[in-house]
């Protein structure tokens, strides 16, 4: 049975050694040559040595770790470097799924389609080089097959319509029908003649018997059919099966069976080409190496054939046997011998490379090919691919790495484009790991109005969707790597840019509205219609336009939620509130506006503004966390109309997070809409919205149309709704 291993990582930290038992300088590190053997049946194989197409070899740990694995002569190094211990090599050389042939006249063609197996345990010891013999004998099962029709004393030459057929199976069969169905059934490796054959198998698993079915015809006794078998059956052996036919008192054959157990083996020795390696004291091949501030890293190149060039990160710092001066700064080389170079990394070198984890790729050239190898280090620095991000709470977690004892370590951080830094302190995580969330920044003041705090993002200090931001790792005083990171955010408003011409607020029936509602579109339409004016994004705006009956105001309105009429009452009600799932807490809304606002003509129920005084109209956006719709009856009185200045627990249905308002006034100038940002303010700078009811969207031609208080001439056009980050 063969064991089961698993993985290993490998280190290769010495000077080459060249033969047995040689010393080297270095610690806990020896090195071993192999010498492969591949054994065959001397009396078929005579050819000269040869590379099987199909190789395997693979070395274990004593533990059953694999730790390298290889499938060409070409890539096993000679000699390759191991830490001190025990270990074991398995090979297998040929192609498994070729189960049965019969032996071609060719002894080179032979060896390619025999199998070989070979296991050896061997040690290592430090600084000494060890010379280990691996002999793989075939795994296959030789079969001679004898049917002599020359010898007078048989009655073989008599004997037409032969077939010999040789089964790896287990059979009960008796019949030569019955050996063929357990053929098919088993989809057993057969070989089939009409005479004298040496044929090869490998045997399936669990199976130790090798079958066998003869079939002739007599020209006395007829028809001639016998089955058989070889127990016992092992791979890498040879059995012989000579038949002969003798004419006896019943008719039947006579079957010699031989078992030859004395296969001769023919040894075929692999040379392997070793490779280049690049190798360093302290330096381990297959992990991550940490790289103390200002040191210098001294590494050596070597191989068996003289070295031709030799590059870093694609960087030619040795070519045509000489030494590229200055190639790349920081990096100096010598030739020792044509098989060998030196060369160091300093701190100059180092301070080349941005962030932490660094994987340096290395190009060797020798008399015998090109070849690449990789060395990972670790450094003082940010881990670059660990810095995320949160937009809503506006903050950055970063990490890095600190090699050094540091009394200090911190990340300081601006929008870029900007000149002033902020910073937050990173604590250990580890040996040499430190994390640390930054703090978003807010300037807050305090609202008689709503007798509250309301705070101001600082959008070059606290982390914004749709912005680019450079931080920097800072140890005791120190600056080092610089790195920039950009947040992104694509949300857009549904429906916004108002081309869909199938929006409720363009009609009279508001519930449901999807998005967009209007109140009072039942006898006014021109309260809310789709129209064009210059300066639009695309098509169509929304137009809101107020109007007058029986003196009674009706302002243009536009709103995210829904509105009912109720006939016998003769009010409407508008439900305010959307769904809304944010990506990125928004800083301001953004939209295209013209307006007409002109003095007060009617205070039917209300004067907040008295009449002849300059009216003014109302954009708000409101950042909501309500369980329910929050609702706004107007008709001959006002009831449940709300400010989101009055406070954060304005109303009933849950908090108001954030908000923003503008009251334009006058006209417009020009004839086109124009660009016009609302900032928002917050009540509260960490609850994301997630009840059933998160935004509102709102305009109207009369800040105080709810209490019919305004001009009955105003006009708006509202177009292109969106986030500022």
């Amino acid at each position: 049975m063969k064991k089961i291993f698993r993985y290993m990582l490998l280190a290769g930290v010495a000077l080459m050694a060249a033969a047995c038992e040689q010393e080297f300088t270095s610690t806990g590190v020896g090195s071993v040559d192999f010498d492969i053997n591949l054994s065959a049946d001397t009396r078929a194989v005579n050819g000269s040595d040869f590379t099987p197409e199909t190789l395997k070899v693979r070395i274990y740990r004593e533990d059953g770790a694999l730790i390298r694995r290889y499938t060409s002569m070409e890539a096993i190094p000679a000699p390759m470097y191991l830490v001190s211990g025990a270990y074991s090599i398995l090979v297998e050389a040929g192609d498994r799924s070729n189960t049965a042939f019969i032996e071609p006249t060719d002894a080179l063609e032979l060896k390619q389609q025999l199998c070989y197996e070979g296991q050896k345990d061997f040690t290592i010891s430090a600084h000494t080089t060890s010379n280990i013999a691996v002999n793989c004998p075939s795994v296959n099962t030789k079969a001679t097959v004898t049917f002599d029709t020359t010898n007078s004393a048989n009655e073989n030459a008599l004997l037409t319509d032969v077939k010999i057929q040789l089964a790896a199976m287990n059979t009960t069969a008796t019949t030569v029908a019955a050996f063929t169905s357990d053929v098919a059934a088993q989809e057993a490796p057969t070989l089939s003649s009409n005479g004298s054959m040496v044929g090869y198998f490998i045997l399936p698993e669990e199976v130790t018997t090798l079958s066998w079915a003869f079939s002739a015809t007599h020209p006395e006794d007829g028809a001639i059919e016998k089955v058989g078998t070889i127990a016992n059956v092992a791979p890498g052996k040879g059995y012989k099966l000579a038949f002969v036919y003798s004419k006896t008192p019943d008719g039947f054959m006579a079957i010699q069976v031989l078992v030859d157990d004395k296969v001769d083996q023919v040894e075929n020795n692999f040379d392997f080409k070793p490779q280049p390696e690049i190798m360093g004291t302290g330096v381990d091949n297959s992990a991550v190496n940490v790289y103390q501030s200002g040191s210098t890293v001294t590494l050596t190149c070597e191989s068996i054939n003289a070295l031709q060039t030799l590059s870093l990160g694609g960087v030619t710092f040795f070519a045509d046997g000489a030494v590229v001066e200055g190639a790349i700064p920081g990096l100096t080389a010598t030739l020792l011998e044509s098989t060998k170079v030196q060369f160091t990394l300093d701190a100059t070198y180092f301070a080349t490379l941005s962030g932490a984890y660094q994987t340096l790729e290395f190009g060797m050239e020798d008399t015998g090919g090109d070849y690449t190898q990789k060395l990972q280090f670790v450094k003082t620095g940010l881990v670059n691919s660990a810095t995320t991000y949160d937009l809503w709470k506006n903050t950055a977690t970063f990490e890095a790495v600190v090699t050094d004892a540091a009394s200090s370590v911190v990340v300081r951080y601006r929008k870029q484009g900007t000149s002033e830094w902020a910073e937050t302190t990173l604590s250990a995580a580890g040996d040499i790991t430190y994390t640390g969330t930054s703090t978003a920044v807010w300037e807050s003041s305090w609202s008689e109005k709503a007798n509250a705090n309301i705070y101001t993002p600082n959008t070059a200090k606290s982390f914004f969707a749709n912005s680019t931001y450079e931080y920097q790792l800072v140890v005791d005083g120190v600056a080092g790597d610089k790195a920039t990171i950009s947040t992104s955010a694509t949300q857009t408003i549904p429906y916004a840019t108002f081309e869909d011409t199938s929006l409720s607020c363009w009609g009279t029936s508001n519930n449901p509205a999807p998005y967009w509602g209007s109140g009072n579109n039942t006898f006014t339409k021109k309260l809310c219609q789709q129209g064009s004016k210059g300066g639009q994004q695309g098509s169509y705006c929304a137009v809101l336009t107020a109007t007058e009956a029986v003196g009674m105001l009706a302002a243009g309105n536009l709103f995210t939620g829904s509105f009912v009429f109720n006939l016998s009452s003769q009010t409407g009600t508008v439900k305010f509130g959307v769904k809304y799932d944010y990506e990125a807490r928004p800083s301001a809304l953004k939209l295209r506006m013209w307006h007409k606002i002109g003095n007060v003509t009617t205070t039917k129920y209300a004067s907040l503004i008295p009449n002849g005084q300059p009216d003014e109209g109302s954009v708000q956006v409101v950042v909501i966390d309500w369980n329910s719709q929050h609702e706004v009856t107007s008709g001959s009185s006002a009831s449940g109309v709300w400010n989101p200045e009055n406070g954060p627990n304005t109303v009933s249905a849950g908090k108001i997070v954030g908000y923003g308002i503008i009251y334009p006034r006058g006209t417009t100038s020009g004839e086109n809409l124009i660009e016009t940002e609302i900032p928002i303010v917050w009540y509260d700078t960490t609850t994301k919205p997630s009840k059933n009811f998160t935004l509102i969207i709102s305009a109207a031609t009369s800040r105080y149309g709810d209490y019919m208080n305004g001009c009955n001439e105003n006009e708006m056009y509202l177009d292109d709704f969106r986030w500022v980050y």
